[in-house]
């Protein structure tokens, strides 16, 4: 479901870097075709992550971006001094000062020294290769430890960066992850969904100038697809990392409701991470076999095919920003059943789209299921096709081309 894609040797309008925590992952999907959208511009995309992806890549999208990505911490250890003993020498007060930020940022923060210690390290090695490159401004997703490396890095050489925020759980004052001095020092900040937005200009009123709706989306293949007859189906699709923010033991406790009301369905999840045991455990402790199919990580033509036989997605999250996979699921006429977070609700409506549930809620997400499995084939389409019609300004060319405009200021 990729679209075309232009070779990195083909960008005549500019440079830009990315960087962000792990570079490619299978949850990074909507990175990449940011990436790929704005090489089909003309643009030099130079990619930087802090580590490989934890998780076997199945993509043959992300396969192919693995050797055109520079991994910071992957580098020897005498390239990481060399970078440090650079800046010091050509910049050393700068230097000092980079220093001095992260370790104050470990300690307002999370007080995780040795962690800010490790983000100089990158910040320093990333701006020589930047400097080498002469690429003068570094995007960056999450507003987490790729955004400190930047404003490091900042600090260091005066790199130009932007970031982009997905939140909700970026915004919290709680994460301690020192995103005031973040945004002063950025160009500008996206925010991908309206409820970020809003959220980013109530918290930090001083620099609403610097922020902008820049939004995930799909690349053309997605909104290309054909109407198609959906098959009579009681099958659901989950498509998400088996992580906390996921919350996908939620979905299995809402399934356990399901079975004891004696109702007929089966979930297939496409992901893996972290919680996948417990979840093994549940399952067979429950005698969920029969309902729960455990797919693993998903090529996107993979799962593209399960969306074009299920009866609804559906999502469990404790937190989300605008999920990527109810985009790809309006985009193939699939409603979907989502919990109420982040910017969740500028795509599902409940009777409209899908249904939208409260967070947390096992038993409101059983019933919103099980309200999915009586409702007629033509109500589904119906669903379906203004499912279609919302993602529509979802589209990647638009958001490639909103960045472009900043990144050439």
């Amino acid at each position: 479901m990729e679209g075309p894609r232009a070779t990195p040797e083909m960008g005549t309008a500019g440079h830009v870097a990315y960087l962000t925590n792990q570079y490619p992952s299978p949850s990074h999907s909507f990175i990449r075709r940011e990436i790929f959208a704005l090489e089909s511009m003309g643009w030099r995309v130079h990619r930087f992550a802090h580590r490989s992806s934890r998780v076997e890549l199945v993509e043959p999208a992300d396969i192919s971006e693995l050797p055109q990505t520079c991994v910071l911490l992957g580098l020897p250890p005498l390239t990481l001094l060399r970078s440090i003993a650079v800046w010091s020498v050509s910049r050393p007060l700068d230097t000092c000062a980079a220093i001095a930020l992260a370790m104050r940022m470990a300690w307002h923060g999370d007080r995780r020294f040795v962690a800010h210690a490790a983000y100089f390290v990158m910040a320093c090695a990333l701006s020589l290769r930047l400097r080498d490159l002469g690429c003068r401004h570094l995007h960056v997703h999450f507003g987490t430890n790729p955004a400190a490396v930047a404003l490091i890095a900042n600090r260091v050489c005066g790199l130009q960066y932007s970031v982009t925020f997905h939140g909700p759980h970026e915004f919290e004052a709680d994460q301690k992850l020192n995103l005031g001095e973040k945004i002063e020092a950025a160009s500008f900040i996206a925010a991908v969904s309206k409820a970020g937005l809003r959220q980013l200009m109530e918290q930090h009123k001083s620099s609403a100038s610097k922020f902008r709706l820049v939004r995930c989306g799909l690349d053309a293949a997605w909104f290309d697809v054909p109407d198609f007859a959906r098959p009579s189906t009681t099958d659901f699709l989950c498509v998400a990392r088996l992580d906390p923010q996921k919350d996908p033991l939620l979905l299995l406790a809402a399934a356990a409701i399901l079975v004891r009301r004696g109702a007929s369905f089966r979930i297939k999840i496409a992901g893996d991470g972290s919680l996948r045991g417990e979840m093994d455990s549940y399952v067979a402790k429950n005698g969920l076999d029969q309902q729960v199919e455990m797919l693993g990580w998903q090529t996107q033509r993979q799962v593209a095919e399960h969306m074009r036989t299920a009866r609804s997605l559906v999502l469990s999250s404790h937190d989300e920003g605008l999920p990527v996979a109810i985009m790809e699921a309006f985009a193939l006429g699939l409603p979907a059943i989502a919990p109420d977070v982040g910017g969740v609700r500028e795509l599902v409506e409940t009777g409209e789209s899908g249904w939208l549930v409260p967070r947390g809620d096992a038993q409101a997400l059983a019933d919103a299921m099980h309200a999915c499995l009586l409702v007629v084939p033509s109500e589904l389409a119906r669903m379906g096709a203004e499912a279609r019609r919302r993602v529509r300004p979802h589209d990647i060319r638009v958001s490639a081309s909103a960045l472009a405009a900043e990144f050439s200021k």
